[in-house]
């Protein structure tokens, strides 16, 4: 009995300090929320910051927001030198730091481990993934904007870089340039996280050129805090389509459709029906659109290219409008059969309202003559052409309505 009453008490007095013990819990990756403004004052010792600047306090203050998040600082305690370039050694250094805070690691700077300020951040980068061994030999030197983008894409895992956007072509930087943009991939793969949008109305991203201290502080800020990435498309070469009245074709129940981005099911409304000629996955420089489908429907003449991104609530993108039916007329009178002459008479004038001619021995138009017409706005451009040959005895055969087409 005493044995008994014995036990009882070790496994009461067992359970008593049990209670006491904090439970262990499984590690985790800080993420996002190790991103916080923890070096405040610093930004107001800076003497050469132009505060009424695009980049100031007084606007898009990014330069505050990259100090005061500890990632981008200044050359000396009172000098920021916004319009200085981003060295190579500075931007492994902004992609270590990023990485060693979302990933929960020890501060890339270890005191007294090289020769050089930057040694410590090499050495980092090398054993995450973010550089290869002795991938750049100068790392003082100017760093272009593609290099940038190729270093800062390894700052985040993929988690941290989801895609926001559809960007199935950069006009500088697709594949199909007469010479290959080194880390494309990279460069797309920040552009479809919202990290990189390149020149405000096309997108262009200068990819050789270099990047100031400034613009980096804006990429610094869109990297550690996802709320302030830019939302955007670009499906095709000069910016995102929007619809555009001045020129659209219509199916046998009425329905109209111009180039520009709609809703699934309004496409689908349209093309109810229409054969489907071709259906094919999106390839591009950057590899990474295997979801995006290039379809091509064809009904009584009139044919519809478009994609579908089925990872962009902002839905499908009509890039092209064709016809070979002479039931199609657009607003100016032009349909398929009318005669050369009549279509120039439709014309008249120079400059932005005139007819571009294009012969038939020119690149691509080796088979037809091409008329076309331009039509800019602040955000697209809309190219209507219109093709004939001698085998349509010198009329029109086709009608191309197409956004942004180069």
């Amino acid at each position: 009995m005493k044995a008994l009453k014995k036990l009882c008490c070790t496994l009461l007095v067992s359970l008593l300090c049990l209670s006491f013990v904090t439970p262990v819990l499984a590690a985790s990756t800080p993420g996002f929320q190790a991103f916080t403004k923890t070096n405040l004052g610093a930004y107001e010792k800076f003497t050469d910051i132009d505060q009424s600047k695009w980049y100031g306090s007084s606007k898009q203050g990014v330069i505050k927001t990259a100090c005061e998040l500890n990632i981008l600082n200044g050359m000396s305690p009172t000098k920021f030198d916004p319009e200085g370039t981003l060295r190579l050694n500075e931007a492994v250094k902004i992609a270590c730091v990023i990485h060693a805070l979302y990933t929960g690691q020890a501060d890339p700077l270890q005191p007294g481990t090289g020769k050089h300020w930057a040694d410590p951040y090499l050495a980092y980068a090398e054993a995450n993934g973010i550089l290869q061994k002795d991938e750049f030999t100068n790392y003082d030197r100017p760093a272009t904007r593609s290099e940038m983008a190729h270093i800062f894409a390894k700052s985040l895992p993929e988690d941290g870089l989801k895609k926001i956007n559809t960007v199935l072509s950069i006009e500088d930087v697709d594949c199909d340039l007469m010479l290959p943009i080194q880390y494309a991939g990279d460069i797309f793969k920040l552009y479809r996280a919202g990290v990189l949008a390149g020149e405000p109305k096309t997108h262009a991203f200068r990819p050789t050129s270099t990047i100031t201290r400034a613009e980096a502080a804006t990429i610094v800020a869109r990297l550690a805090l996802p709320a302030t990435r830019e939302n955007f498309d670009i499906v095709w070469r000069c910016g995102a389509y929007y619809d555009q009245p001045e020129f659209s074709l219509t199916n046998a129940e009425g329905k109209t459709l111009s180039t520009g981005q709609y809703s699934y099911q309004e496409l689908a409304d349209f093309v109810d029906g229409l054969t489907l000629i071709e259906s094919s996955e999106f390839q591009d420089e950057g590899k990474q659109q295997g979801a995006v489908t290039h379809v091509t429907n064809s009904y009584e003449g009139l044919t519809v290219h478009y994609f579908i991104d089925p990872e962009n609530p902002r839905d499908v993108f009509i890039f092209q409008l064709s016809t070979k039916s002479p039931a199609y007329v657009d607003q100016r009178g032009i349909r398929v059969g009318c005669s050369e002459a009549k279509l120039v008479e439709k014309y008249p004038g120079t400059g932005d309202s005139a007819l571009y001619y294009c012969p038939p021995e020119f690149g691509r138009f080796y088979y037809v003559t091409v008329y076309s017409f331009s039509l800019s706005s602040s955000n697209n451009t809309i190219r209507t052409e219109y093709h004939m040959s001698s085998k349509s005895g010198g009329t029109v055969q086709e009608i191309y309505l197409a956004s942004n087409w180069l």
